[in-house]
């Protein structure tokens, strides 16, 4: 347990209180003191909420079931798991409807040597800081007396108008710190006392769990697509011709939707004893809308083919709209692409719905000063797309913002302004402020396991020889 990084857990914890990737870790765990052999083990994710520190023992456990004789099939993105890894399937080329092909596949090595394969590239990368650094501004974000759960007298500060990424072993108390503290906003006093957040017109909190709408709300919705895309059906002139408005053109409001379905395209079924069940609307066959507002046509297409484009059909097809184009190419930028416009929010991954919730941020917030706490903002993410959500990152801060993230990619930690090291490990261990300053400085002079991990990271990931 203590090798999967689980040694912060205390023996009476409930199970229920344990993260996915704990969870995970916990039963790799007990797998392997089975002493099975002949199995095929499947994990997803393994590294999710994992200090660098600790995928090297994961690495070895993972060996371990190897050896005995059983299959692992890992779905990861970390570049030291797939290093380490004896044969890579790499999918894509892109995602959505532009991947579900085989890429690439072989060792590492034969990964590297495929110039189609996005994450054969990342593989021939070396790990080094970035060189542009910004100071900060105006009066930082500072907290007095820190001993929320197990932080011990914390004094610590946050440069505001940087991005500052908030590292440390599972359990050493970086949610404690960032999400029990500065998202009360100001408090004084000598213990536990939160000072510079009245700056911020707003603190924006996104965890791995964002709040999501209802299943009416989509990836139009939320976007703020679809108000100016009902806009383009309703200005056109065989919709003016038909007395039609912007109102018939929405699947919220009765008029020009199908009542049946009510303009979600499916209906429940009931099952009597099982849970329902969704099935295409029999009368729209999923189109949403009555036959009258479907024989609309803008740009060749009707609003429910609209519907079905993805985010970067839609910019080719309406990127000329000035309402339309920012908020498509936003979403483009931030590696959701390949999501259809018409997709419900539930149905978003963690990490697809932190993404949304940026773009739409961005969106209106331009000069404003706003404070931004995110806790691993970059799980379940492959390599280009934490690079396409750091260039977000720097835009949120162009435009105002203060972002402090809670973190383990090292290439987030490396491309950040400052960093607060918590440590030296988790629980009744953890607590401790081991280091703040830049990651240039935290390499030079940096003491416990992130600043070891990190040289460690800068030194030998070298780029892999390509070879045929």
């Amino acid at each position: 347990m203590q090798r999967v990084g689980l040694g912060h857990l205390t023996p009476d914890r409930p199970a229920v209180t344990l993260s996915g990737g704990e969870s995970q870790r916990l039963r790799l765990a007990a797998a392997l003191d089975a002493d099975l052999s002949g199995l095929i083990y499947i994990l997803d994710e393994p590294t999710a909420g994992l200090h660098p520190r600790d995928t090297r023992g994961l690495i070895d456990l993972l060996r371990q079931l190897r050896d005995r004789e059983n299959t692992v099939l890992v779905i990861e993105h970390d570049p030291e798991i797939m290093r380490a890894a004896d044969h890579i399937v790499d999918l894509g080329p892109g995602a959505g409807r532009q991947g579900g092909r085989v890429v690439a596949q072989g060792t590492p090595e034969q990964i590297a040597a495929v110039p189609a394969s996005i994450t054969g590239r990342w593989l021939t990368r070396p790990c080094t800081v970035t060189s542009r650094r910004r100071s900060g501004a105006g009066e930082p974000i500072r907290v007095f007396g820190a001993r929320k759960n197990n932080l011990r007298d914390l004094q610590v500060s946050f440069p505001a108008g940087c991005i500052t990424t908030v590292t440390g072993p599972s359990g050493a108390g970086k949610t404690s710190l960032v999400f029990g503290l500065l998202a009360g906003r100001d408090c004084p006093g000598p213990e536990n006392g939160v000072t510079g957040c009245g700056r911020f017109g707003r603190v924006i909190r996104l965890t791995q769990t964002p709040p999501m709408r209802g299943k009416r709300s989509n990836v139009a919705t939320y976007a703020e697509v679809w108000t100016p895309l009902r806009a383009l059906f309703a200005a056109s002139p065989e919709a003016k011709a038909r007395g039609l408005t912007e109102r018939d053109f929405s699947f919220n409001a009765p008029g020009g939707r199908c009542e049946t379905c009510q303009g979600l395209g499916t209906v429940p079924s009931d099952l009597l004893f099982f849970a329902d069940a969704e099935q295409v609307c029999p009368v729209c066959g999923g189109q949403r809308f009555s036959p009258e507002v479907l024989a609309v046509k803008c740009r060749g297409i009707t609003v429910s083919e609209a519907l079905g484009l993805t985010v970067e059909e839609a910019a080719g097809l309406f990127g000329n709209s000035k309402k339309l184009n920012r908020p498509l190419q936003l979403l483009r930028r931030v590696g959701l692409g390949y999501l259809t416009l018409g997709q419900t929010l539930p149905t978003l991954s963690g990490g697809e719905a932190q993404r949304l919730l940026l773009a739409r941020e961005l969106l209106g917030s331009a000069g404003r000063e706003q404070l931004y706490l995110m806790d691993e903002p970059t799980r379940g993410l492959h390599p280009e797309d934490v690079r396409n959500f750091l260039t977000l990152a720097d835009e949120l801060v162009e435009a105002g913002g203060t972002l402090i993230l809670v973190e383990h990619d090292p290439q987030v930690i490396l491309h950040s302004d400052w960093i607060v090291d918590l440590g030296p490990d988790g629980g009744e261990n953890g607590g401790c402020l081991l280091f703040a300053g830049t990651p240039q400085e935290l390499l030079a002079r940096g003491t416990g396991a992130t600043a070891d991990c990190l040289r460690e990271l800068c030194e030998n990931r070298r780029p892999l020889a390509k070879t045929e």
